[in-house]
């Protein structure tokens, strides 16, 4: 922008007293950065910097009713009081959990990084057939859960990490890279659980995925992947390996599977551990998901 000559006095935006300074305003822009600085005029130096960009978090949760309809009736948005209904609130409250984590340890202000806002449906149904739908998924738009999915907070994170990814690293979700991609979602997942105040945070159930989904329970263990059938390292027999990875039922070349292996990699690296022969010292949740962070984007 076009500097401004102007009297600039930062105690007055402090709540203190300080010196008046005689000061050079400019506004930098780009696409993602709105900086305000003042620079004072006779030596030089930055007296102040700050973004006027505002970072705000922007749910809004909807019910299709049972039905496919996307996005279905807005049943709550952004400031709105709680409605009494489970998955409705569930998908507010964990869907702001998930936005917060992201922000405050990554700086990243929603999924894509430029404030959009968080959709979340509950009650989904792709069919009559197919109700209650025992599953969620990210649509590349929104978050989609059938009944009861939203209540698990780690699942609501894992959704809409898969919006991240997909505005990052963009792993398709096939083969080694859709492994990656699950193993992401299941890493953040699984870190929001942790550090928020929803869900069950038991030392029993450290490291489960999904323990809060009403009548179905953890689906994966990241620090024990076998126990559900998934590998903890690349030679366990559990490692999906196929000739013909993408035929009916083989989950794309194991994305659900094989990523207990990035999965049990994160656990270490949090708690330490020993395994395979090795002794590992954990760094804790915010080192951990720093690397992960950085290593994803």
């Amino acid at each position: 922008g076009t500097p401004q000559l102007e009297i600039f006095n930062q105690g007055l935006l402090e709540g203190r007293q300080a010196p008046s300074r005689l000061a050079w305003f400019i506004e930098a822009t780009k696409i993602d950065v709105r900086e305000w600085i003042w620079v004072d005029a006779q030596r030089g130096a930055v007296l102040l910097h700050f973004s006027q960009l505002t970072d705000a978090r922007n749910r809004q949760v909807h019910d299709t009713n049972s039905s496919a309809i996307l996005p279905g009736t807005l049943v709550r948005s952004e400031g709105g009081a709680a409605t009494g209904d489970l998955d409705t609130d569930a998908a507010y409250d964990f869907s702001g959990d998930t936005y917060d984590y992201f922000l405050t340890q990554h700086g990243r202000d929603s999924y894509d990084g430029a404030g959009a806002p968080l959709i979340s449906t509950v009650d989904f149904c792709p069919s009559p057939s197919e109700c209650p739908y025992v599953n969620a998924f990210w649509n590349g738009t929104q978050m989609v859960y059938g009944a009861g999915f939203s209540r698990a907070d780690d699942v609501d994170a894992h959704e809409l990490t898969h919006a991240v990814t997909e505005k990052s690293a963009s792993l398709v979700y096939y083969m080694q890279s859709g492994a990656l991609n699950e193993s992401f979602s299941d890493i953040f997942g699984e870190t929001v659980d942790l550090m928020n105040t929803g869900g069950t945070d038991t030392a029993a159930v450290r490291w489960q995925l999904a323990e809060d989904l009403p009548g179905i329970g953890a689906i994966r263990n990241m620090m024990d992947p076998t126990l559900f059938n998934d590998p903890g390292k690349v030679s366990d027999s559990q490692f999906f390996c196929d000739s013909n990875p993408g035929a009916s039922g083989h989950d794309l070349g194991g994305v659900h599977t094989n990523s207990g292996v990035p999965n049990h990699a994160y656990a270490l690296t949090v708690d330490g551990g020993t395994y395979n022969g090795q002794t590992v010292t954990g760094i804790g949740l915010i080192k951990a998901g720093k690397i992960q962070y950085r290593t994803l984007v």
